[in-house]
């Protein structure tokens, strides 16, 4: 599904996402989005702040409850992916 709506910037810096899209995205007052840069475009993301809770649950589960010879102290570090790197690799951000 790809729509494509003309809009401008208001004298505040604000754009209005027309109803029809917030309509079909399941936007609502007070959802979040993400807005991000990428070369000369702007992208829009809802966050899916479901996903991400679980994805924080599994590596903290992971973190006290993998075998310690996985896991020890000393190379927790090496062993495990950043919260950040996650996420980029399962899509969540770029």
């Amino acid at each position: 599904m790809v729509k494509l709506a003309k809009v401008k910037i208001d004298k505040f810096g604000r754009i209005l996402i027309p109803k029809e899209i917030r309509r079909s995205l399941g936007i609502k007052e007070e959802t979040e989005l993400e807005i991000e840069v990428k070369d000369e475009k702007i992208l829009i993301t809802l966050r899916n702040h479901g996903l991400e809770k679980k994805v924080e649950e599994l590596m903290s589960f992971l973190r006290s409850s993998a075998p310690k010879p996985f896991v020890g102290d000393e190379e927790a570090g090496e062993k495990w992916y950043s919260a950040e790197f996650s996420m980029r690799k399962i899509g969540l951000k770029e």
